[in-house]
């Protein structure tokens, strides 16, 4: 929808005017059509832009995040705010000493603090203990291994603990672009049945995760031949947790959780005769792609610079492929085939942008190698090698 200037209002107030009187205004600015029609644009105009940006929030394309949120309300997805991270610490020491819950830790790596659970007592020589981190989101996250500070020296144990396990990855709340990605999965997928959107949709209501791939049968790693009711969803975890999107295991278990079990209603969610161990949920799997660009013709002075624009260009071209779900994504949407024309394209922009040029551009899985195509496979995703452009 075209969002009129005042000076198209006071036209069309005029035209009407004019029509609706059957006379015609004189030229004089001053006349009183022209002014009426003036007076009534400036009316006008603030009701145009309100219809056009609430015809925007409509839409999930357009939305705000909040027209996104009424949306997702209205639709009944399920909120994903920020997480804290939680974690199972061990802390040596001697056995029956008591660690009480108002004791505190203080993370090395990242300076934040964590709260327990409850109360422990040393057995065995350590104390498992569950923290909270105090602040919400990614900060609060540890690897298994790190270290943790007491906060108050207790008499029998000593005062650094480890990580032992992830119980939760602490998250951020939900991006407005994820949200919009969700609540358009929503509206164009038919759901039910315990179909491969409803599979999806379960998975991206877990905090964390950005993209779910259903597909029935085993993982295509698997050397074991599929049968039915076997399938297997595989996770994009968000960037946040991961740079590349691999989900942990504990992100991973959560999904399976969710997807078994209604954390609303506690109600079973399969298909009566689905179980467990016919359902497997594993992280995204990456392949890295190497470029060859011949005969690279810029100008030297710019040249840096445009090696770094087609680095960030490629970057974003692998990141936009995606696996393609028979039965679920739209055949119209489908973007999971590499080519060595639409990577060549990718480099081209970037030249033409610049003035330069290139004799050829190639791509493959390794160094100096050239594939006509690549098609992504089940749970498959691209990026750019790390170091991944050779110039020749």
């Amino acid at each position: 929808m075209k969002i009129l200037t005042v000076a198209e209002i006071q036209e069309q107030n005029l035209a009407l005017l004019e029509s609706e009187l059957g006379q015609t205004a004189p030229i004089n600015p001053k006349a009183f059509l022209r002014v009426l029609a003036k007076l009534e644009a400036y009316e006008h105009k603030p009701l145009y832009n309100l219809a056009v940006q609430r015809a925007k929030e409509n839409l999930a394309l357009t939305a705000t995040r909040e027209g996104l949120i009424i949306l997702r309300d209205n639709l009944s997805l399920v909120p994903k705010p920020a997480e804290a991270a939680i974690l199972e610490i061990e802390l040596p020491g001697i056995d029956s000493t008591v660690i009480p819950a108002t004791v505190d830790f203080i993370g090395v790596p990242n300076g934040v603090r964590y709260y327990p659970s409850s109360s422990s007592i040393i057995a065995g020589g350590v104390a498992l203990i569950e923290v909270t981190a105090e602040t919400l989101g990614v900060i609060g996250n540890l690897q298994i291994g790190d270290e943790l500070t007491i906060g108050t020296q207790i008499a029998g144990a000593e005062t650094v603990a480890t990580v032992k396990t992830i119980i939760n990855t602490g998250v951020e709340d939900e991006t407005t672009e994820a949200l919009r990605a969700r609540v358009l999965n929503r509206q164009k997928a038919q759901f039910g049945g315990g179909n491969s959107a409803d599979y999806r949709a379960w998975s991206l209501e877990v905090a964390g995760v950005d993209n779910a791939y259903p597909y029935s049968g085993r993982p295509i790693t698997d050397e074991i031949d599929s049968v039915p009711p076997q399938r297997t969803i595989y996770i994009l975890a968000s960037t946040t947790i991961d740079p590349d999107g691999l989900a942990p295991q504990n992100l991973l278990d959560e999904v399976r959780d969710n997807i078994i079990t209604d954390p609303v209603t506690g109600l079973h969610r399969q298909a009566l005769g689905l179980t467990n161990d016919t359902l497997f949920v594993e992280s995204i799997r990456l392949t890295a792609f190497y470029i060859q660009i011949n005969g690279l013709d810029v100008s030297a002075d710019i040249e840096a610079n445009v090696k770094d624009e087609i680095k960030t260009a490629l970057t974003n071209y692998f990141l936009s492929i995606q696996p393609f779900v028979d039965g679920l994504d739209s055949e119209l949407e489908r973007n999971d085939l590499i080519t060595d024309l639409t990577v060549s394209e990718v480099v081209q922009d970037v030249l033409s942008a610049n003035g330069g040029s290139a004799t050829g551009v190639s791509f493959g899985l390794s160094v100096g190698t050239s594939l006509p195509s690549y098609r992504l496979n089940q749970g498959e995703l691209s990026k750019l090698a790390a170091g991944g452009i050779t110039y020749v």
